[in-house]
């Protein structure tokens, strides 16, 4: 699976919970008004079982998880890790 791949998916999700379009993967998704609690909540969701992997309580918090981008990354190296 390529990062591209991952980038994608990610966006096509906020996009459809959000109801918005044309997202910035490296734009600060908490910072956008329009993404709450719980699309956040939503979005790890679909991440865990999209990738079969679980996503750290750590990460959550850290600037990582804050850009689509820097979220499939994390993604990307836990699927490398498997």
């Amino acid at each position: 699976m390529k990062k591209d791949d991952i980038v994608q998916s990610l966006i096509a999700f906020i996009e459809k919970a959000s109801k918005r379009s044309n997202l910035d993967p490296d734009r600060d998704i908490v910072d956008m008004e329009y993404i709450n609690s719980l699309i956040i909540m939503q979005l790890i969701l679909y991440i865990e079982k999209e990738y079969e992997i679980s996503v750290d309580n750590n990460v959550l918090g850290s600037k990582q998880f804050h850009t689509i981008n820097g979220i499939s990354e994390y993604i990307f190296t836990k699927i490398e890790e498997m």
